[in-house]
């Protein structure tokens, strides 16, 4: 923790149907900060009012995909300040990568304690113990965030385009091949 900090150390655990609520605030705030300027504007000023929706995902999703593992962050006293989300690969992934990385949201006075890499190493972790080798994570190619991805070892697979807001944007899919060999178990 830094000096200056008025928050605990984290914890984490996987998220619970109580948690729905919590993941679908941070997801929102979140999304808010860290698109700007790189998603479509209106589609960002749009966020706030989708918060139930946001909601009832969350709560079909941890009811109906169990064994995809969402795990959370939380601090004291702010409690849960982020998540990350994994299960099987979408589309058609390149060989040797069935697992996906589908999202990580971090509340940016969180960001840069290593809350983030360790939600991605156990998500890489629980993954692993369901059978996956290798995973692959999607990011705008506009993110500075997509360095964080870089710097856990994983190595640019290619460009896809994905539509948000109306808009065609350009994401780079980055993978690790061997997660036991880039997030080992403690």
């Amino acid at each position: 923790m830094r000096t200056g900090d008025s928050y605990g150390p984290p914890t984490y655990r996987r998220a619970v149907l109580a948690d729905a609520d919590r993941l679908a605030d941070v997801h929102i705030r979140v999304l808010m900060v860290a698109y700007r300027g790189i998603d479509p504007q209106e589609w960002l000023n749009s966020l706030p009012q989708q918060l139930e929706e946001r909601r009832s995902r969350w709560k079909d999703r941890l009811t109906n995909l169990p064994h995809d593992p969402v795990v959370v962050a939380e601090v004291e006293p702010a409690g849960v300040v982020g998540f990350a989300v994994g299960g099987p690969a979408r589309g058609e992934p390149p060989l040797g990568y069935d697992a996906e990385l589908i999202s990580i949201y971090l509340l940016p006075e969180h960001q840069r304690r290593g809350i983030g890499h360790e939600l991605v190493r156990r998500v890489a972790r629980s993954l692993l113990d369901l059978g996956f080798q290798g995973m692959l994570v999607r990011v705008l190619t506009a993110n500075p965030a997509r360095l964080f991805y870089e710097r856990l070892g994983a190595r640019s697979l290619g460009i896809d385009t994905v539509s948000i807001g109306g808009q065609e944007l350009e994401e780079t899919v980055y993978g690790w091949s061997n997660l036991d060999l880039y997030f080992p178990p403690e």
